[in-house]
């Protein structure tokens, strides 16, 4: 059963959004290292060049895909490695690091865009039973142009949008 829901919203206009780990794209190392922290806790996302945009710790456990609600069709994977992951302006991410470019290129995995997105993103993080532990999950709900949903898919492909649903 869920538990102290927490959420945290951004709006964007007609403009792409990735959903990505900043750990792939921030520019120096350094900037990692002193604001990883702030990031899992959507602080500080100037350092990343995003004046706009939702990240946060997401832990290890998370729905792993993303899918449009009016079809039910997946649009693509969420990747992670920090356990941390973002929503931003796709335009703002290259422009804090244009190299990041080809590297998106060469790892079409580590991302998700979405193209021409206007609506709200909410990241809504709750405790909830994962099969044998209750765990903060965070999903993410798209409301606009496109209606999209986090979702964790089990061994059969079946969708699921809600974690209580595993269970032994």
């Amino acid at each position: 059963m869920p538990i102290g829901k927490k959420a945290l919203k951004a709006h964007f206009d007609n403009t792409d959004i990735i959903f990505v780990d900043p750990c792939y794209f921030v520019k120096d190392d350094g900037t990692w290292e002193e604001y990883c922290e702030d990031f899992e806790k959507n602080k500080s996302l100037d350092k990343l060049g995003c004046e706009q945009g939702i990240c946060v710790g997401v832990g290890d456990v998370y729905p792993e895909v993303i899918a449009d609600e009016t079809t039910g069709s997946v649009i693509g994977e969420l990747c992670t490695d920090s356990y941390v992951l973002g929503c931003f302006r796709l335009e703002d991410v290259l422009k804090h690091n244009p190299d990041y470019a080809k590297e998106m290129e060469e790892l079409p995995n580590s991302y998700l865009v979405i193209k021409g997105f206007t609506g709200d993103v909410v990241f809504e993080t709750q405790k909830a039973r994962y099969y044998d532990e209750v765990l903060p999950i965070t999903t993410i709900i798209g409301k606009g142009s496109i209606n999209f949903h986090s979702a964790f898919v089990d061994d059969d492909g079946v969708l699921h949008f809600k974690p209580d649903l595993f269970h032994d």
